[in-house]
């Protein structure tokens, strides 16, 4: 596989160094919303999937939202192990 550049562009508006720089980083996916409602996931392949996109999101998360995000993570461990014990 050779090596190649990335699809992933920076792109740099106003300052470039000190107070006020920004990178936005286009062509990534938007978070998901925390507005999800656990009991309505059903699957075991479904909740491991959302168990591992919020636990993604709560590495990178703001120290603002962490709270947030955190609380939805224990959300569906949960739900996690109740759904297992149901199905054992």
């Amino acid at each position: 596989m050779a090596a190649g550049r990335s699809r992933v562009e920076l792109i740099r508006r106003g300052a470039e160094s000190g107070q006020g720089a920004t990178v936005l980083r286009e062509g990534m996916a938007p978070l998901p919303s925390l507005e999800l409602y656990v009991p309505a996931i059903d699957t075991l392949e479904e909740i491991c999937e959302w168990l591992g996109t919020f636990r993604e999101r709560l590495r990178v998360a703001h120290t603002d939202e962490r709270a947030d995000v955190a609380a939805v993570v224990v959300q569906l461990e949960a739900r996690y192990q109740t759904r297992r014990a149901e199905l054992s």
